[in-house]
C-alpha cells in the first residue's frame, strides 16, 4: 500500500478540530503533556515557515472522522494558539482574522482575551492559518490495524517514559485494565475515544507548569498525599503502580519488583506475561477493579477525615522528608486490602490508623530499583500489624455495600463536564427559597431527564445524582440555608441530601422511597423502568450522602407515556418530527 503525506492548511485542519472529527483513542494515546516552551517552539517554527514533522491520521471504512495516530501533541498546540491558549513574543493571535475561531469565541467555547494586549500581525495570522501541514491519512481496515501501527510508531519513541512505553498499542485485558483503573483513581476517566477538543479537560497540569489542562496533580490523590512528584504522574508512574498492585493481587503475593520483570509483564514472548493474563482471567476483571477501587476509596476515607491538606499521607508515613513514599503506599495498600476485602472489615478509629502509621517508612526494607517479594511480604505483614486492631467487622462489609461508588462518584462528576448529555445533576427536592418545601415539580422533571438521558443512544449508561449543585450559585445558597460546606468535585458541587431531611421530616429511607415511588408511579416505559428501580444507590461521601440513579443502555427509544425526550446538551426537551426520527434511527 503506497501513502503519499498531502498539504492541509492549519485552517482547514481547524475545521475538522472543531467539527469534533479529530479524534483521541485514549486505548493507546497518552494524555497532553507538552509544556508551554514545547508549544512556543512549535508555533514559532510554523510562522518562520520552518517543516514540522508529519502528522498521522487513521480514517477507518464509513466514518467520517480521523484518529490521530502520530502528531496529538502538535495539533493541540497548533489549536491551541489559535484560541489563545498562549502567547508568542508576547503575542496573541488575532482571533478577529480568522471567522470559524470568533464563531468558537463568541459560542463560548474558548474566552475572549483582555483588550490592552498586544496580537499578532494580520498579515502573520493570514499566513499561519495558510500554513500546510504534512499530513498522511491511512485508511485502516479496522480498530486492530489502527492499534498495530500505533505500537510500531510510538512504542520506541524517546521521549515516551517506561510505562508509556510498555503500554503503547497494548489493548490485552491486563492493559486495558492498568489504563482504565488509572484514569479512575487519577479522576481523569472518559469514553475511549473523545474529540481532541476535550483532551485538555482530562490532562494533567500543575500549579507550577500552568499549562491550561483541567487536572490539577496537586488535587489528584497521588501528588496530594505524597506518593508521586508531579513530574513521576505526568511519566505515568501512577499506572507502573497499579499494574504492580494488580498483578499482586491476582498472582496471591506481592510480586518482585523491578524493571526487567514490569517489562516482561508487557511483552507477549514471556511466559510471565500469559501467567498474568491466564491468572487476571481466573481473578475477574471486575472483582480486582472493584476490590481496588474500595480499597482506595477506605484510604482515602481515612485519610481525609483526619487531615485533609497537601501531603497528609507522606506526612504521617515519611515525616522528615519530601521524597515519595512509594514503597510505603504499597504495603499501606495491600495491607489494607488484606483487612478491608479478604477479612471484610470495617475501620473503627481513623486517627489511630493514622497515628500508627506514622515513620511507617523507616520500617520498609527496599531498594530503589528492586523489591524482592520476600521483603515486600514483610513489609505488608509489618503494616497489617500496626493497623489491623482499628478495624471491625460490621454488617454489611464495606465490598458488599458500594463503598468504592465515593470513587465513582467523583469520576461520573468529572465526566458530566465533557459528556453533559449523559449526566445530570440536582442539588435535591427541596427548593432553595426561605419556605424551604419540596418542588412538587421536581421528581416529574428527573422522569424526563432519565428518559432523555436513555435515549441519547445505546451505547453507554448514564446518570443522575440528588444532593450534587451543577453551579457555584445553588452551592453558595445551600452553604448560607443549610450551614453546610459543599465539596467540589471538577465543576459540581457535592452538597448531600441529609440537610433536605429535617425540611421533610423523613430519615434517609423514607426520602429514597419518595423517589422511587415517584419512578413507580410514573409512565416512564419499560424495560427502562423496571430497571431504573434497581439501580438506586446511596453514597457516602466526605459526610454527605448522594442518591445515584444508573440510567443503563436501551435497545429502542424510551417515552413517558406517549412523549420521548431528548438531551440537548444539558437541557431535557420533547422529540417530535425529525428529533424523533433521529432518536429512533440510533436505535434501529
Amino acid at each position: 500500500m503506497s501513502i503519499t503525506p498531502r498539504g492541509m492548511s492549519i485552517q482547514e485542519a481547524y475545521r475538522l478540530y472543531r467539527d469534533d472529527k479529530i479524534e483521541v483513542n485514549r486505548k493507546y494515546q497518552r494524555k497532553l503533556v507538552w509544556t508551554l516552551e514545547e508549544k512556543q517552539s512549535l508555533i514559532d517554527s510554523i510562522i518562520n515557515d520552518y517543516p514540522i514533522p508529519l502528522i498521522l491520521l487513521a480514517e477507518e471504512k464509513g466514518k467520517s472522522r480521523y484518529e490521530i495516530l502520530d502528531g496529538m501533541q502538535r495539533l493541540n498546540a497548533i489549536f491551541s494558539y489559535i484560541e489563545n491558549g498562549f502567547a508568542l513574543n508576547g503575542e496573541y493571535f488575532d482571533v478577529r482574522e480568522f471567522s470559524r475561531a470568533k464563531q468558537a469565541q463568541d459560542a463560548g467555547l474558548f474566552p475572549a482575551l483582555e483588550s490592552d494586549i498586544d496580537l499578532l500581525a494580520p498579515d502573520k495570522c493570514a499566513n499561519y492559518l495558510d500554513y500546510q501541514l504534512a499530513v498522511t491519512i491511512f485508511p485502516a481496515e479496522d480498530d486492530a490495524q489502527v492499534t498495530d501501527v500505533f505500537a510500531r510508531i510510538n512504542s520506541g519513541g524517546r521521549q515516551l517514559s517506561w510505562q508509556e512505553k510498555r503500554q503503547a498499542g497494548m489493548t490485552d485485558s491486563f492493559s486495558n485494565l492498568v489504563r482504565v483503573i488509572s484514569s479512575e483513581v487519577r479522576g481523569d476517566s472518559s469514553q475511549d475515544t473523545l474529540p481532541l477538543a476535550d483532551m485538555p479537560e482530562i490532562s494533567i497540569d500543575s500549579s507550577r507548569l500552568d499549562l491550561g489542562y483541567k487536572l490539577k496533580a496537586e488535587e489528584i490523590f497521588w501528588c496530594k498525599q505524597g506518593v508521586l512528584w508531579v513530574k513521576q504522574l505526568r511519566d505515568s508512574e501512577d499506572e507502573e503502580m497499579i499494574a504492580d498492585v494488580i498483578a499482586s493481587l491476582i498472582f496471591g503475593s506481592p510480586i518482585a519488583k523491578s524493571k526487567d520483570l514490569l517489562d516482561d509483564i508487557y511483552n507477549s514472548e514471556t511466559q510471565v506475561y500469559k501467567d498474568i493474563r491466564s491468572s487476571l482471567a481466573t481473578y475477574g476483571e471486575n472483582r480486582v477493579r472493584q476490590e481496588i477501587k474500595v480499597t482506595f476509596s477506605v484510604l482515602n476515607e481515612i485519610i481525609e477525615n483526619v487531615d485533609s491538606g497537601q501531603n497528609a499521607l507522606r506526612r504521617a508515613i515519611n515525616p522528615k522528608s519530601t521524597n515519595p513514599i512509594k514503597a510505603a503506599f504499597f504495603s499501606l495498600f495491600l495491607a489494607l486490602h488484606e483487612i478491608v476485602v479478604k477479612e471484610e472489615k470495617t475501620p473503627d478509629n481513623y486517627k489511630a490508623i493514622m497515628d500508627a502509621i506514622s515513620g511507617l517508612q523507616r520500617t520498609m526494607r527496599t531498594t530503589a530499583k528492586y523489591s524482592k517479594t520476600d521483603d515486600r511480604v514483610r513489609n505488608v505483614s509489618i503494616t497489617k500489624g500496626l493497623i489491623q486492631k482499628f478495624f471491625v467487622k460490621k454488617d454489611p462489609p464495606l465490598l458488599k455495600h458500594g463503598a468504592g461508588l465515593a470513587l465513582d462518584l467523583e469520576n461520573s462528576l468529572r465526566r458530566s463536564k465533557i459528556e453533559t448529555s449523559r449526566y445530570e445533576c440536582k442539588q435535591g427536592i427541596v427548593d432553595l427559597s426561605p419556605a424551604r418545601k419540596q418542588d412538587k415539580k421536581l421528581l416529574p422533571r428527573v422522569i424526563e431527564t432519565i428518559c432523555g438521558i436513555a435515549n441519547v443512544g445505546p451505547d453507554e449508561n448514564g446518570f443522575l445524582f440528588l444532593g450534587v449543585a451543577d453551579n457555584q450559585a445553588d452551592s453558595d445558597r445551600i452553604k448560607d440555608l443549610d450551614d453546610i460546606k459543599p465539596v467540589k468535585v471538577g465543576e459540581r458541587y457535592v452538597v448531600g441530601i441529609d440537610r433536605e431531611l429535617g425540611h421533610l421530616g423523613c430519615d434517609l429511607e423514607s426520602y429514597v422511597a419518595k423517589v422511587l415511588s415517584a419512578v413507580r408511579e410514573s409512565q416512564l416505559s419499560e424495560p427502562l423502568k423496571s430497571q431504573i428501580l434497581s439501580q438506586v444507590d446511596t453514597i457516602e461521601y466526605r459526610g454527605n450522602t448522594v442518591i445515584r440513579v444508573r440510567v443503563p443502555k436501551q435497545k429502542e427509544v424510551s417515552f413517558v407515556g406517549d412523549i420521548a425526550y431528548v438531551r440537548e446538551g444539558s437541557s431535557t426537551v420533547e422529540a417530535t418530527g425529525k428529533k424523533l426520527l433521529a432518536v429512533n434511527s440510533m436505535f434501529s
